[in-house]
């Protein structure tokens, strides 16, 4: 009875072994937050213009941008749109004009690249973006 009990031991830690070795391994997916990319930019952005933006702004800013890397931004969806993150003239001009448009504030593009510059050092820590790569 012994060796028996042995055997069903060993079958049942190499069972385990097995089902442990071809489990699906947890990954984590960054995530994007407006709310803590909002805060994160606000620690980070100089004082003046965090006084000229406040926290309404910065989010103004996030959301705008959000959309543009949508590629919702563009007039046809059927073209390909670029999305680049970062302080990018199409989209700085983008988040601009939208702003501007729907709530009659005007930032300066410099306040808004701050802003976006801030945002790609979001992305690099939550890991949604690596380094840009090589051009060949």
């Amino acid at each position: 009875m012994g060796l028996a009990a042995f055997l069903i031991g060993v079958l049942l830690i190499i069972a385990a072994l097995v089902i442990w070795q071809h489990a699906p391994r947890a990954t984590t997916t960054p995530v994007y937050g407006v709310e803590d990319a909002v805060a994160f930019v606000l620690e980070r952005l100089p004082a003046p213009v965090s006084v000229r933006l406040g926290e309404a702004g910065v989010r103004r800013i996030l959301e705008w941008e959000v959309f543009y890397l949508q590629g919702l931004a563009q007039d046809h969806r059927s073209q390909a749109v670029e999305t680049v993150a970062g302080p990018y003239l199409p989209a700085v001009e983008y988040i601009g004009q939208q702003i501007e448009a729907f709530l009659g504030k005007v930032y300066s593009p410099r306040d808004i690249e701050e802003v976006l510059e801030l945002e790609v050092v979001y992305l690099k820590a939550i890991g949604a973006i690596g380094d840009p790569a090589e051009e060949s």
